[in-house]
């Protein structure tokens, strides 16, 4: 069996894996955070167009491959004034 590392190896090791776990927990969380801003501002131009002529909402669930439910329902939740439902998520 081979000898174990000395302990300042270890040490430093586990310093350097726990930076780095730091490290993609805030490129994670910086990446929802971005997700959700995109999904915001898509569904807020989204939102208008529901109403360019009759038939729309269903030309556009044609289109993205969402139900008409969905768009409605999404549409509503990013409208603006919406946000505060999102911050109340986080």
């Amino acid at each position: 069996m081979s000898p174990r590392p000395a302990e300042e190896a270890r040490t430093q090791l586990r310093r350097e894996v726990t930076a780095a776990m730091k490290r993609r927990e805030l490129r994670h969380k910086e990446a929802d955070r971005i997700k959700r801003e995109a999904d915001a501002e898509f569904w807020q131009s989204i939102d208008p167009l529901r109403n360019a002529y009759f038939g729309a909402q269903t030309d556009i669930a044609a289109i993205t491959g969402f139900t008409r439910d969905h768009i409605l329902k999404q549409s509503k939740r990013h409208r603006s004034g919406g946000s505060h439902r999102e911050e109340e998520t986080r």
